[in-house]
């Protein structure tokens, strides 16, 4: 049963879980899920998953997460650490740094547990621990299913299997990791903790590997040993391949030979589970730079005057949604101008003040400033700063306005720019130039991702563009998503009547001082429908 009964839509959540872990995390821009060490990338993802997809990718956000927030990558400077020795120190600083965001965000743990269980608790009947691996990577998988064990007391037998082989080859190995490794909960408190537990445990496989060695070497020296007392060793010590060092080699190991590592397990996971050659998953834009200006005097005082007269229609418009009413009731306020129902029998003697709901409505406009806006972007951003002005006076309404694409970022696949922010003071600098091309799709996900934090009851984001997006049949997705999602999405286009098929609802204007009158028409039908 899978433990996730919230999922809305996978980039949104993933992008939600990044932010409320406090990293950045980038969707779209990379074929693999991986970490830079400051940001969390993940592949294009698709909007819905009933499978393991989705607790895949909450996990890895989480892993990686911890790393971020937890792992100081300055103690590993200047060491030259062995492929054996880093992978012990992964292992153990992976438990460390999970236990650490779980502190702070509890709710890491129920995915840590899922991932734990997906990956290490086997059926031991049908996998037998050690089979076709060197009896050495039982030392390694010991380690690492002895700290997973604390989590998921399951994988106890798990432990006891590798344990067994450790026995035949190097009897006493467990107990002394067994006894730096009690200490690990209480002591392991820093990355340098980390390093030093794999330390220790390091120098104990070296100690068992010179005295494999030196057995080796003392049994080539006295080949005159009777073929019953050879027979009885060869039964007593089981072999696997031609190995006779078997901890040598593992310490010769290079990385790729050693047993993969948490991280690339889920990277290899999410990677199987939508390989993006044969599946077209979603991107989700990240907030990117742009130069801004003000805009020219004459153009905002044009549209500080469209504004008062639009804000003034509007409210107005409104104004039955936002005031309170009274009516008689039999209990409530004694109301003396009824007192004459007596007379006829009528117990409405009182008033009660009716609660109407509010306004309570975020507004986001995501302005298209692609290369094909280059001849109306002036405008374009006049009207927007026009309409942003109205519906900030009006109660119960918080706006902002976003461009796309913001400028070029490295490794990301499509950026958005915030000309206003909700709750922030209006300025005049909505002046932009056009340049690039129409991700919309990856704009309105970024959008969605912003709005589904906001308080306001409903949501409504209205796009302004002059044409198609890059990829049409993702943005019909994504807006389908927004309806499913309860946002109300509308749209303005500029001599494009294309968005009229796109986004249901829409207006195409042909004139771009039509723009700001177009938008408030498809607002004021909206916001004073019935029922809402």
């Amino acid at each position: 049963m899978m433990p996730f009964t919230n999922f809305k839509a996978l980039p949104l959540v993933a992008s939600m879980l990044g932010d409320k872990l406090g990293v950045k995390v980038v969707i779209g821009s990379s074929d693999t899920a991986c970490t830079n060490g400051d940001t969390i990338f993940l592949p294009p993802l698709p909007v819905d998953d009933e499978g393991v997809l989705y607790p895949l990718v909450n996990g890895f956000i989480d892993h990686e997460a911890a790393h971020i927030r937890h792992t100081n990558l300055d103690v590993l400077k200047g060491k030259r650490l062995t492929p054996v020795e880093k992978h012990l120190w992964n292992a153990i600083e992976d438990w460390r740094v999970e236990h650490e965001i779980i502190k702070r965000y509890p709710g890491c743990h129920e995915h840590f547990i899922w991932l734990i269980r997906h990956f290490f608790l086997h059926d031991a009947d049908a996998e037998t621990a050690g089979e076709n691996d060197s009896p050495a990577f039982s030392v390694l998988n010991y380690v690492l299913l002895t700290l997973r064990s604390w989590d998921v007391p399951e994988l106890v037998r798990n432990c006891e299997l590798e344990a067994s082989i450790m026995a035949k080859y190097w009897p006493g190995l467990r107990s002394s990791i067994d006894a730096i490794m009690q200490d690990i909960p209480v002591r392991c408190r820093s990355t340098q903790d980390s390093l030093d537990f794999a330390q220790k445990i390091l120098q104990l496989i070296e100690q068992e590997a010179q005295k494999e060695q030196k057995s080796t070497e003392s049994s080539a020296l006295s080949p005159s040993i009777n073929a019953q007392d050879n027979s009885e060793q060869i039964q007593q010590v089981p072999q696997t391949g031609d190995s006779k060092q078997p901890l040598h080699e593992l310490l010769q190991a290079k990385e790729d030979d050693l047993p993969t590592s948490m991280d690339k397990q889920i990277s290899n996971a999410i990677f199987n589970q939508y390989p993006p050659q044969k599946q077209k998953g979603v991107s989700v834009a990240v907030e990117g730079k742009l130069t801004t200006n003000e805009l020219p005097d004459a153009l905002i005082m044009e549209a500080q005057t469209i504004s008062r007269a639009l804000r003034t229609k509007l409210q107005g418009l409104l104004q039955s949604q936002i005031l309170r009413r009274s009516s008689p009731s039999r209990h409530g306020k004694l109301c003396g101008h009824g007192l004459y129902r007596i007379a006829v029998h009528d117990p409405r003697l009182f008033m009660k003040t009716e609660s109407v709901t509010g306004i309570d409505t975020a507004v986001h406009i995501l302005l298209d400033i692609s290369g094909s806006m280059t001849s109306c972007i002036e405008l374009a951003g006049a009207a927007c700063y026009s309409v942003a002005l109205a519906l900030a006076a009006i109660p119960g309404i918080s706006v902002g306005v976003s461009a796309f694409p913001a400028d070029y970022k490295e490794d990301v696949a499509a950026t958005v720019y915030p000309l206003l922010r909700h709750g922030k003071r209006i300025t005049n600098s909505f002046a932009a130039e056009a340049h690039g091309s129409t991700p919309m799709t990856e704009a309105l996900w970024w959008v969605l991702g912003m709005l589904s934090t906001r308080p306001e009851h409903r949501k409504i984001v209205f796009v302004v563009t002059d044409g198609y997006p890059d990829d049409p049949e993702t943005a019909k997705e994504t807006i389908a998503v927004a309806k499913r999602m309860g946002i109300e999405v509308l749209g303005i286009g500029i001599d494009a009547p294309a968005i009229i098929s796109m986004i249901p609802g829409s207006e195409n204007i042909t004139d771009i001082r039509e723009l700001a009158p177009a938008m408030f028409r498809l607002l004021q039908q909206i916001m004073t429908e019935k029922g809402r």
